[in-house]
């Protein structure tokens, strides 16, 4: 009896098509017991009555419906209350419809990386998570190296980003217990990428093998399988080998990175990130580290080369905060013009920067006191083509100003659908900027061709006087030989008479 009073609790959206079902089936008997006991119907009565039919057939199947959609929708409501990871658009609609999702391409790292992907498998399952892998990375390579160093950053972070049972893989992955950390033994998550390393034979092999195990919704790709050791050249004149020692070597000097290079620049860019950017409908650069995590991506020429000819749209999402050492004092345009510079020039479509207030307080209470917001200075950018686009998407975290991930995920989203973001058309902009460089590019070699031919001509010019006063000797030469033959004759003539 209980269970049957429950149904009548306000509030579920059910008893409404309940007590709709009922009068329709109650309607749709009364018409066909009326019309089979009732011989003589007029026109008028039986229009009545087959209207009355098909207003109670309708209603008890839209009653049905409706009835078995609201249900549904409180279960799953319900279920996504306890159990946060899972949402209800999701329980509703399934793989189905993130395969069918735009393939975006995520270039980045340190913790902007994993906060990204959090926010884009809501709505796609073909995104490829590009990871910087360098050799003295503990970060990232920790399962490798075997140094355990758990780190926002950290692989196994993507690998639970990218879960759909996010919380509960991200605990697995680095959970240790405490004989492990007195013994300063892996985490669960290094010990399970190890293991399948020695089982595959591969890193990516091993990530591949983990997107089964842990239903993944993308790929996570290192940009190499080699040996990488990045190396930096400081203003001061310093070079500084090693991702980790650059990070701290900047942080002591204060002397401004100057150049980024690799130590070994034989190394091989893996066959299966340069084959998905070339079949991406997004790239997204960022955000991260601009040196050590985005840009060093960018000195392996396969991968450049693959940015610069796909035909996907290049987004860059600009850094909330500065990094203290890498970045001190760094704009929007000296963010973006240093991107270009490793990748090449107007090659970004789109950027995505924050505009949201952060006040002194924030940056006092999540430890930020060593860095300083970046500030948007449009009138820098070298790539006037480029569509900026500024929104709040601040959010805080421990001991962090990070962005919000699923607004940054929507306007990503939004790109993927249109050329135009507000009335900017980046496509006609784009193709006319570069139009006009073509044009005085045209101009300038034309200058220079024109200065060429005209002292081409000069050049010519002084040969000809030359010849000219050379073949007018030769004249004289002859006339003058002429007229002494001339009176030579003459004077023999005279002689014989």
């Amino acid at each position: 009896m209980r269970a049957i009073l429950e149904w009548l609790k306000p509030g579920a959206r059910v008893k409404r098509y309940i007590v709709m079902q009922i009068v329709s089936i109650a309607l749709f008997i009364f018409c066909i017991v009326t019309l089979k006991s009732t011989y003589d119907l007029s026109l008028k009565m039986l229009v009545a009555y087959i209207a009355l039919t098909t207003i109670s057939i309708f209603g008890i199947i839209f009653s049905f419906i409706l009835a078995q959609r609201n249900i549904l929708f409180v279960s799953l409501k319900n279920i996504s209350k306890k159990n946060k990871s899972i949402r209800v658009k999701k329980l509703l609609y399934g793989d189905p419809e993130l395969k069918k999702g735009p393939k975006i391409v995520v270039i980045g790292g340190g913790s902007g990386l994993p906060n990204l992907l959090k926010g884009l498998k809501e709505y796609t399952s073909n995104i490829t998570a590009v990871v910087n892998v360098s050799t003295d990375d503990y970060t990232l390579t920790s399962a490798i190296s075997g140094v355990e160093e758990v780190t926002p950053g950290d692989i196994r972070k993507c690998i639970a980003a990218l879960s759909t049972s996010e919380s509960e893989i991200g605990r697995l992955l680095t959970y240790q217990s405490r004989e492990d950390l007195i013994n300063n033994n892996y985490s669960i998550g290094n010990s399970i990428i190890t293991a399948l390393i020695d089982i595959t034979g591969s890193f990516p092999k091993a990530i591949e093998k983990l997107s089964e195990i842990f239903n993944m919704q993308g790929k996570i790709y290192p940009v190499t399988t080699d040996d990488l050791i990045l190396c930096a050249g400081l203003e001061d004149g310093e070079v500084v080998v090693g991702k980790d020692n650059i990070i701290d070597r900047v942080k002591e000097t204060k002397s401004p990175i100057k150049q980024i290079f690799l130590k070994n620049g034989s190394i091989k860019t893996l066959p299966d990130v340069v084959e998905c950017i070339k079949n991406a409908n997004v790239i997204v650069l960022g955000p991260g580290s601009l040196y050590t995590s985005v840009a060093s991506n960018f000195l392996f020429e396969d991968v450049s080369k693959a940015i610069i000819k796909s035909k996907a749209k290049k987004v860059y999402i600009a850094n909330i905060m500065n990094q203290p050492g890498q970045t001190d004092g760094y704009t929007l345009a000296r963010y973006i013009n240093e991107i270009e510079r490793y990748i090449g020039k107007h090659i970004l479509d789109y950027a995505i920067v924050n505009n949201g207030e952060i006040t002194d307080e924030m940056i006092k209470d999540f430890n930020q006191e060593d860095s300083t917001p970046v500030k948007i200075d449009l009138e820098n950018i070298q790539n006037r083509a480029i569509s900026v686009v500024q929104e709040d998407l601040v959010l805080t975290a421990k001991n962090a100003i990070i962005h919000d991930s699923e607004r940054v995920a929507e306007i990503i989203m939004a790109i993927t659908k249109t050329k135009k973001i507000g009335d900017l058309n980046i496509v006609k902009i784009k193709k006319k900027h570069l139009k006009n460089e073509k044009n005085i590019a045209e101009k300038a070699s034309f200058k220079e061709k024109y200065k060429s031919l005209k002292n081409e001509k000069e050049k010519m010019k002084n040969v000809e006087r030359k010849i000219s006063k050379k073949t007018n000797t030769n004249k004289e030469i002859k006339i003058s030989a002429k007229s002494d033959a001339t009176i030579d004759r003459i004077k023999k003539k005279i002689s014989k008479e």
